[in-house]
């Protein structure tokens, strides 16, 4: 395993991932981290952190549910005060409420990631999500085109479950959605489609999990995406475990994104990524992958 550990100074991570809190309102089959009793990341000394970032970097907010600290407005705020850019990943829950998804509009916010597993289906939210959660999560999207928001929506294929529902589904969602509150699918407005494989790391579901090449398959097919032209840069970086595809669609081009989460024979997925750093508990800057092996079930 190549782990390393940067100063806040000397950090080259384009995104760097922010675990401010380990509390949640659901209790998924997939999750990195389980542990509940990890303390909330104390808001003044990542304000420290951030103003010795050498450059502006993506900070997104992560957890288990980042929605539910109180102060995530003031997060955001914080985050862009310093010259950063802040992006949130959620399960979407609270945003299906309008007032909530205008606050953190209202502080910033302006690009998120909404986990929508089950797309509107409750019988696969409960296997994989363990609960019916269709409703509010099909709120929270219609919420985030309402307010202009750039929301990627996040789907975990899982092997005789979603694969064959949740690609097409989750399309038809987020178009109906860009036409109803008139929104046109463009380089400033890049919403994005997010489709992964089970990752191994954590809790997970066994025997669940897809190839980067079975996942093209799946979801080339079920949007009826020509494979001929498949994109290996991600945010400049060539990766080997991510492919961008392209669907032509009544809104515009939307964009759609596939990751492989296998893991090495050190048990990480996506080892040695560049891209994606983790702010340790010690406030370094780390690998995020490699950083959460080491302390699986912990921070």
């Amino acid at each position: 395993m190549n782990y390393y550990e940067l100063e806040p100074e000397d950090n080259h991570f384009h995104t760097l991932l922010a675990d401010v809190t380990h509390r949640c309102n659901m209790e998924c089959a997939n999750c990195y981290i389980p542990n509940r009793n990890i303390p909330d990341m104390d808001k003044d000394l990542l304000e420290v952190f951030l103003k010795k970032l050498p450059a502006r970097a993506d900070i997104r907010l992560i957890g288990a549910e980042a929605t539910m600290r109180n102060d995530l407005p003031e997060l955001i705020q914080m985050i862009k005060h310093t010259g950063h850019h802040p992006a949130l990943l959620t399960n979407g829950l609270k945003l299906g409420h309008m007032n909530y998804c205008q606050s953190l509009k209202d502080a910033g916010l302006r690009s998120l990631g909404l986990s929508m597993n089950g797309a509107d289906d409750d019988e696969i939210y409960r296997i994989i999500d363990n609960g019916k959660y269709a409703t509010l999560k099909t709120r929270a999207l219609d919420h985030c085109f309402n307010l202009g928001m750039v929301v990627h929506i996040n789907c975990i294929l899982s092997k005789n479950v979603n694969e064959h529902y949740a690609p097409k589904r989750l399309c038809e969602m987020v178009v109906e959605a860009a036409l109803k509150h008139n929104r046109k699918f463009r380089n400033f407005y890049p919403i994005m489609l997010r489709f992964k494989s089970v990752g191994q790391i954590g809790r997970y579901m066994t025997d669940s999990s897809y190839t980067l090449k079975e996942m093209i398959e799946i979801v080339s097919d079920g949007l009826e995406i020509p494979k001929r032209e498949l994109d290996f840069q991600i945010d400049g970086y060539e990766e080997c475990n991510s492919v961008k595809l392209t669907k032509e669609t009544a809104a515009g081009p939307l964009l759609i994104k596939i990751t492989d989460w296998s893991v090495d024979d050190d048990g990480i997925p996506d080892s040695g990524s560049k891209r994606r750093g983790r702010i340790t508990p010690d406030w370094k800057c780390a690998p995020f992958f490699e950083h959460v092996k080491l302390n699986e079930f912990e921070y």
